[in-house]
């Protein structure tokens, strides 16, 4: 099943290398989406794909950025993929 996730972080997730770091996991899974920097100071991440591919690299980012986001806001979103690639996104 095909699942589209949005996920705004909060915390020290800006001027980091966090949006760098989520394009390198992402890259070892097969989903598609987009990270960006929000006017706010947090960060948007939207993951597409397969289920479970989807949560295995949500998982990893939560992981491995742990020490700079302190809470997020999740919204599984309806609807099919909407991007090619998994890319950053500017403002």
């Amino acid at each position: 099943m095909t699942v589209r996730i949005q996920i705004t972080y909060y915390g020290n997730v800006q001027g980091v290398g966090f949006r760098w770091n989520v394009m390198q996991i992402a890259s070892s899974y097969s989903v598609t989406g987009y990270v960006k920097n929000l006017i706010s100071g947090s960060v948007e991440m939207m993951v597409e794909g397969i289920r479970k591919e989807v949560m295995l690299m949500i998982a990893e980012v939560e992981e491995k950025l742990r020490d700079y986001w302190q809470t997020k806001e999740t919204e599984e979103r309806p609807g099919d993929p909407n991007f090619e690639n998994f890319q950053v996104l500017h403002y």
